[in-house]
């Protein structure tokens, strides 16, 4: 195909796109329109060894692979509605889906910088501007990952070959370190615990408080008492945003605990760290809080296409190229070190991979085109629906059941509970009567919701909560209209279980 037959293909196929495109988001954002997907077509046929050659023909269909892309949308779960509540992320902002669309036209790989130019660039430009944000010394610097779990992965690996640096050569036969993270914690810190070759026995959850938020006396304890045993506490994760209640761990407190043991302070802020970048709480500021490393996920509650995770890092890149480059001579030509010039490194040294899309352009095009106050905007208007919800739940009152908070919201997820009356003097019945309700919303097809259960510290005793409706708020379509219609739903769903 020569160059004239490409652009006229791209721009052929771009505008059939565009239509069946918009077509799909202007459905999918009717009231009513169905959340949960539904496979159809040739897709519904994959599993039967007869539809392989419907499945993958030796010749193009051509223009009807737009009946496929529609069974792809038909068999899709519907970011677009306001009733998609079901995990930590919703429809990216359009503008992210042109800059998708550019990476795509690109096909640029990060991992040197003579292949992305442009794509390194903007990817330290942002990573700066993000450590600015959270008040990191000038030095501090950051990359791109494909989500926060792989970032995190990064930071500990970081901090393990830092403390350890004999791990790089000799292997992990000599190491006895430990990794303290809260109990409600994600669990990609411990996979990051297992694939850095610790372990699970090597990872200490500590407890948390009645609204989860890490009890810092008994994290200094228990450091204490890793290092009486000739164990190293080296890292500690503290989390801003945990995955349930949304709670922000009291990093300050933290902080000043890690500098006491010498230990790498990581937070991870993949959920709740815009509150710090673009929030007026005072609460989530991160300023003059000495940390290690920081992890966001634009692609949660800023709105950007998946995926777009930043790594910022205290020390800037070169404490990553020491502890995990191999210095590939055949692929890294690049003879300046990272942050020691205005010219990007070559990137991909510094990490455990190699190829890398340069999803900093996403953000960046985002930023460009709405401007700081969107992201500003965006997670004012999280908060206060949170914050709207919780009241709705607090101050609601039905004849079928009563409405009780789990906890008061900490950031932008409201958990609680409805209690049929069947079983108000049943709380060990509470969590099956959740799951129950739930599933049958979920089914109807017209909402998406989730549940969850942790475990908390009363003041005496831990204990595991029945399962509660976890509902995170993202969507800035999300309105009061659509919480009362959770929360009918929710009821009406009880009464036809529990009549």
């Amino acid at each position: 195909m020569d160059s004239d037959d490409a652009a006229v293909e791209v721009r052929k196929l771009l505008t059939e796109a565009a239509h069946v495109f918009s077509e799909y988001v202007q459905q999918s954002q009717q009231p009513g329109a169905q959340v949960s997907g539904h496979i159809q077509g040739v897709i519904a046929d994959a599993a039967q060894s007869e539809s392989d050659a419907r499945m993958f023909p030796d010749a193009g269909v051509g223009s009807r692979v737009w009946d496929d892309v529609r069974d792809v949308c038909a068999g899709a779960a519907n970011t677009w509605s306001s009733a998609f509540l079901y995990k930590l992320y919703a429809a990216p902002a359009p503008m992210g889906i042109v800059a998708e669309t550019l990476l795509a036209v690109l096909n640029n790989n990060a991992h040197v910088t003579r292949a992305a130019p442009s794509g390194a660039a903007i990817e330290q430009a942002v990573a700066r501007k993000l450590a600015q944000l959270l008040g990191f010394p000038s030095s501090a610097d950051g990359l791109t990952f494909p989500g926060g779990s792989y970032a995190n992965l990064h930071a500990l690996m970081t901090a393990r070959n830092t403390r350890f640096p004999d791990v790089r050569t000799r292997g992990m036969s000599s190491v006895r370190g430990a990794v303290f993270t809260s109990a409600h914690a994600h669990y990609s810190i411990d996979k990051a615990a297992v694939a850095a070759g610790f372990g699970l026995d090597s990872v200490v959850h500590v407890p948390t408080d009645s609204v989860g938020c890490m009890d810092v006396h008994k994290l200094r304890k228990l450091m204490l008492e890793s290092r009486a045993r000739g164990v190293e506490p080296f890292f500690v994760n503290a989390t801003m945003g945990t995955t349930v209640l949304g709670a922000c761990d009291p990093i300050a407190s933290i902080s000043r605990v890690c500098r006491e043991f010498g230990a790498w302070l990581h937070v991870d802020g993949s959920w709740g760290g815009p509150h710090a970048l673009f929030g007026d709480d005072p609460a989530c500021s991160v300023h003059n809080i000495h940390i290690d490393s920081f992890v966001v996920n634009p692609h949660k509650l800023l709105g950007v296409p998946l995926q777009c995770s930043f790594l910022i890092m205290r020390q800037g890149l070169n404490v990553m190229r020491r502890a995990l480059g191999l210095g590939a001579t055949y692929l890294f030509h690049d003879e300046q070190a990272c942050g020691e010039s205005d010219v990007p490194c070559d990137v991909g040294d510094a990490t455990l991979g190699c190829g890398r899309r340069p999803d900093a352009i996403k953000f960046w095009l985002m930023w460009r085109y709405y401007g700081t106050q969107y992201f500003t905007r965006r997670v004012a208007q999280a908060r206060n629906t949170s914050l709207r919800l919780a009241e709705l739940v607090r101050t609601r009152t039905s004849l079928l059941g009563r409405w009780v908070l789990v906890t008061e919201p900490a950031s932008t997820c409201v958990c609680f509970w409805f209690v049929p009356c069947a079983f108000n003097d049943k709380r060990s019945e509470w969590g099956d009567a959740t799951r129950r309700m739930c599933t049958h919303i979920n089914d109807g097809g017209s909402m998406l919701l989730d549940y969850a259960t942790v475990d908390v510290f009363d003041g005496i005793n831990t204990c595991t909560l029945p399962k509660f409706f976890r509902i995170p708020i993202n969507n800035p379509s999300v309105s009061s209209a659509t919480l009362n219609d959770v929360l009918n739903a929710i009821e009406s769903a009880a009464a036809e279980l529990f009549p």
